[in-house]
């Protein structure tokens, strides 16, 4: 006999289940229908309203180890540990995308978090692209144990690429995970993928809400690995990995009165080797899009054609621009970026070919692009 069909239509219920128990509450009451294992009720003594209080803490959340950072997302009340070759981006809805150089990146899986209350709604509702009944059973169903919630997976999604979803249910909100490029089809990428998928999965856990909370995602600034140094300017807030054999000098200005830290081996004016300058300036509210204008204007001005400029690139989640082989003195390769209103600019020398320089500026730009890491009290 074929139990499929039965066991499709089983989980389909149990799915159902679950989302009709997180919207149902007892008449003229706000006392949650049921409370998770994980969590604790307490009556507040001037309301008279009962507060969802977690147990599991931050101490309670899983440590970092070789090869994985931590992350704590206080706000949303969830953590959880993710490779240490990922970054991780935070949208204005709170959602949270885990990606390696580039959300643009198709060389890598991506993975995304978002949380949703429920407030009366179907999860058709909430999830625009959630599959129809006949797309679910079409598809493998299987249930695992999120952060101490039952949770459903929805196995080899269609979309842009091939994905798995879990979706869970916990104090009245919707847990919407996905694990992009993940299959058999993808070779490598996709047993990346699953392996993503897994240590997030394993070590996901809810903790209490801390609406102010900063988001931590991994260590502050990168640890150094062999071959390279770490290299920190906490006045214009930022740190950074270097390769061997290479001087700072963070005591120069800009012509605007910004700060400017020049990398380089020999001199400042040492052609055989590649040299690196960051500004810091004053943004002054213009945006990432006014900036990259006006850098592409005064490119245009000396080039007399619009230059080509590759966008999204991503530097500690923020996102950047580059232009390639800007004109100058020499060619250069320049990433720009907004944050906290400062314009940071990266500009890399020189970014030509024929240059006897280029192969090993190749090497400190990705060892750069890599490591760059915002300090979080800046």
């Amino acid at each position: 006999m074929n139990t499929k069909p039965f066991l499709i239509l089983s989980l389909l219920f149990s799915l159902l289940a679950l989302l009709l128990l997180a919207a149902c509450r007892p008449a003229g009451g706000d006392k949650p229908a049921a409370v998770a294992e994980n969590q604790t009720g307490v009556i507040d003594g001037t309301t008279g309203a009962e507060t969802i209080i977690e147990k599991v803490s931050i101490a309670d959340c899983s440590e970092a180890v070789p090869g994985a950072h931590q992350l704590i997302d206080a706000v949303q009340g969830i953590c959880f540990l993710y490779p240490d070759n990922y970054d991780v981006f935070q949208g204005e809805d709170g959602s949270l995308t885990l990606y390696v150089r580039s959300l643009l990146n198709t060389e890598a899986p991506l993975a995304t978090v978002r949380l949703e209350a429920l407030n009366g709604r179907a999860i058709q509702e909430i999830i625009p692209d959630y599959p129809s009944d006949a797309e679910l059973a079409a598809m493998s169903l299987l249930t695992i144990e999120l952060g101490g919630e039952q949770a459903t997976v929805l196995d080899n999604l269609p979309g842009q690429d091939v994905n798995r979803r879990v979706i869970a249910l916990h104090n009245g909100r919707l847990v919407d995970m996905m694990v992009a490029r993940i299959g058999d089809e993808y070779g490598a990428v996709g047993e990346q993928a699953e392996a993503l998928y897994q240590m997030i999965t394993e070590t996901f856990q809810f903790i209490g809400i801390e609406p102010e909370a900063p988001l931590l995602a991994g260590p502050e600034c990168p640890e150094p690995v062999v071959g390279t140094t770490l290299f920190t300017n906490a006045e214009d807030g930022f740190c950074l990995l270097l390769p061997d054999g290479y001087a700072v000098d963070d005591s120069l200005t800009t012509d605007n009165g910004g700060a400017e830290t020049a990398v380089y081996v020999d001199s400042l004016m040492d052609s055989a080797h590649p040299r690196l300058f960051i500004t810091v300036e004053e943004a002054n509210g213009r945006s990432l899009n006014d900036i990259t204008a006006e850098k592409a204007a005064e490119v245009e001005a000396i080039m007399g054609s619009s230059p080509m400029w590759t966008f999204g690139l991503m530097l500690d989640g923020v996102p950047a621009n580059q232009f390639d082989q800007a004109p100058g003195q020499d060619l250069t390769r320049q990433v720009v970026l907004v944050r906290d209103g400062r314009f940071y600019t990266l500009t890399f020398i020189p970014d030509d070919p024929e240059a006897v320089a280029y192969a090993d500026l190749q090497i400190l730009y990705d060892t750069v692009m890599d490591s760059f890491s915002f300090l979080w009290q800046n």
